[in-house]
């Protein structure tokens, strides 16, 4: 099994953080992606739309990083990924809204503080529509919280690895969550986790080279 993947960016580390929360270490390739790598006619031809990551198992292309985790966590017969279908209903609306708004909103602090001053561009400043976008992302997974343990039900799963990749650099990015208890009381719960520190060491040695 080959993971094509970069290891800064958000989509690309929630699969890392379910590989090690499954013990499970697929082939690493890394694509460039300041370099360009990810346009090169080599990784076009195994995914045409230049994205990371992409999953290669076997005769298998998956790419999208909300499918690879589903399809992972359900090879591997993990309960990250719930047996029972109203609970898969709920993580899926979790993944779901996390493609459509939640992206946008949160996934800024990381890339303006620490992925583009590791990429070797200058570190930006988060606007004040920026910050609005944050707000109600964060309000919304508040809410999400306020009746659960975890993010889709009281038992943690890949709806909250699939967010909590968007965590990952919190401190290094400068995130403003004090006002949002639930969250921070989640979060806590994730990096109390060993698979979201090995993740986050890895990362962090990276970043600090």
């Amino acid at each position: 099994m080959k993971l094509y993947f970069n290891p800064m960016t958000a989509n690309n580390i929630k699969v890392l953080l379910l590989c090690n929360a499954l013990e499970i270490e697929p082939e690493l390739q890394v694509i460039a992606l300041n370099k360009g790598e990810q346009g090169g006619n080599k990784f076009l031809a195994i995914n045409p739309e230049g994205k990371v990551p992409v999953l290669q198992a076997g005769e298998l292309l998956l790419n999208e990083s909300n499918a690879i985790l589903q399809y992972l966590a359900a090879k591997h017969q993990s309960t990250l990924w719930p047996s029972d279908l109203i609970e898969q209903a709920k993580v899926l609306r979790i993944l779901f809204w996390q493609c459509n708004y939640f992206n946008a909103g949160v996934g800024a602090f990381a890339h303006r503080k620490v992925v583009m001053p590791f990429w070797g561009f200058a570190a930006q400043e988060v606007d004040v529509e920026q910050m609005a976008k944050f707000s109600k992302a964060v309000s919304a997974l508040e809410g999400f919280l306020a009746n659960n343990t975890f993010v889709a039900t009281d038992e943690i799963s890949i709806a909250d690895i699939s967010l909590a990749a968007f965590f990952i650099f919190t401190d290094k990015a400068e995130m403003p969550l004090e006002e949002y208890p639930n969250t921070q009381a989640w979060l806590k719960r994730i990096t109390e986790q060993s698979w979201f520190r090995t993740t986050q060491t890895y990362l962090n040695n990276i970043v600090s080279k």
